[in-house]
């Protein structure tokens, strides 16, 4: 008499068939091959302030914020300075020319090419918009990084599940916020799904906390509440597998060990979520994103949305864009009465300290978000040390060229890149620096973009 055929058992069809991934997505951890080993997740955050760094038209005037020193003993320039106290957490990519160009001046080429590295699109039915100067553009014709990694898999990625599995590790794959961001305009967008696909930001900061934090996640009797709920599902799995040792061969039980190791872990991974950062942030007074006076408060805010969303493994994926091209925002704060995008194109005086200013005050947001990160414990470091934070704007400077385009990068992306550090790259394009991004998130690349063909990535990063 035939035995009956003995099946094989995948962790993730198992997973999948047992219903684990409806159930326990928004707490599922990022486990390796052998579902033996808890790794906590690597993220990805693009950051944009608007215009380029200070200068007048002397090209001279285009090196103001270099660093000065060497590789790893240096000081910032002012428009950085408030990154110092976690200079040992940043790297400096100076002297990087943007891969931007096509349709428009360089402020809409620039948003398209940020973060894309790819070409924005003459004007064309339904996508016709001012481009600066009197030029026409459409959108851009690629995706922006962050997309890209989001839409990847891999044993070192933010994401082990392709974007179509039943089972997924996140509740969002990405989380776009901007702050005054303005109407659907070329100039206004930074992140592409694809060609001629411009991604939106949530700019009500009050409807992305709703969205997100529907859930009292950080309320102690919510979470014993829900971390209850999970661990019965748990028992019920664990269970089912315990069964599952009667239906298949002797050869087949250290998987089956695997698989129960795998859910122990995930036990692990709900009481670290309780014990440690995953909690809510505090619900956003009602601003609405045009008043120039909020512009500082809806900066914070959407900065505390992220970083939260990082710690609760909401998403592992996320951008802020801050004002957009062509800024008009008024920095009263710092006792100023010109706009920013204004200002920096006034010939009847010289703006660069005033410039300058909004820059330093800019990067003092930067250090209260990559500060709070680090505060954020999680076993093998902090949040910020497994994310990897890459800062940049549209422009170089201020005079519409297209280098050296301040950018900085922070965090360690999960041990990926070697922190303080001022690296001098000589007019080398920013396609580079994606491709290097790419790599930092665990994926093998060569090229990213459509302006900088097999760029490879930058020698010392990724």
């Amino acid at each position: 008499m035939r035995r009956p055929r003995q099946r094989m058992f995948s962790r993730r069809a198992l997973l999948s068939q047992l219903g684990a991934g409806a159930a326990l997505s928004p707490f599922l951890p990022l486990l390796n091959a052998s579902g033996q080993e808890l790794v906590v997740p690597k993220r990805l955050l693009l950051l944009f302030t608007p215009d380029g760094s200070p200068d007048s038209d002397g090209p001279e005037n285009a090196l103001d914020w270099r660093p000065v020193g060497t590789e790893t003993d240096f000081t910032l320039h002012e428009i950085h300075k408030p990154l110092e106290p976690l200079q040992s957490k940043i790297v400096v990519p100076w002297g990087l020319t943007m891969s931007a160009n096509g349709a428009g001046e360089q402020h809409a080429y620039g948003m398209a090419g940020i973060f894309t590295g790819a070409t924005l699109h003459d004007a064309e039915d339904g996508a016709d918009f001012d481009g600066g100067n009197g030029h026409r553009t459409g959108w851009g014709s690629g995706p922006s990084v962050d997309q890209f990694v989001a839409s990847e898999l891999g044993p070192d990625a933010p994401y082990q599940y392709a974007v179509d599995d039943p089972i997924q590790e996140t509740l969002y794959r990405t989380l776009e916020l901007g702050v005054q961001c303005s109407q659907p305009h070329s100039v206004y967008r930074m992140i592409y799904k694809g060609d001629k696909q411009p991604i939106h930001p949530e700019v009500n900061a009050q409807a992305a906390f709703d969205r997100l934090f529907s859930e009292p996640v950080g309320d102690p009797e919510a979470v014993a509440r829900r971390r209850a709920e999970q661990g019965a599902i748990l028992d019920l799995l664990k269970n089912d597998v315990e069964r599952l040792r009667t239906r298949v061969s002797s050869e087949e039980y250290p998987k089956i060990e695997a698989h129960l190791e795998g859910l122990r872990a995930i036990e692990r991974r709900l009481d670290a979520t309780v014990a440690t950062g995953c909690t809510a942030p505090t619900d956003p007074p009602d601003l609405v994103g045009t008043s120039n006076e909020h512009f500082p408060d809806e900066i914070r805010i959407m900065m505390d949305l992220i970083r939260h969303s990082f710690a609760c493994d909401l998403t592992r994926v996320a951008s802020l864009q801050i004002s957009r091209g062509f800024s008009n925002v008024t920095h009263t704060w710092l006792g100023q009465t010109m706009a920013h995008h204004t200002m920096s194109h006034d010939t009847t005086a010289d703006h660069r300290p005033e410039l300058q200013a909004i820059d330093n005050w800019y990067a003092g947001h930067v250090h209260y978000l990559l500060d709070t990160m680090n505060q954020i414990d999680e076993g093998n470091g902090t949040l910020l040390d497994n994310t990897l934070v890459v800062w940049g704007r549209e422009l170089g400077t201020t005079s519409h060229r297209m280098g050296p385009v301040p950018l900085v990068l922070a965090g360690g992306a999960r041990g990926a890149l070697s922190t303080g550090r001022f690296l001098d790259f000589n007019e080398q394009k920013h396609a580079r620096l994606l491709v290097s991004v790419c790599r930092l998130m665990g994926l093998d690349v060569n090229t990213f973009g459509n302006i900088d063909p097999d760029s490879g990535p930058l020698a010392g990063i990724g």
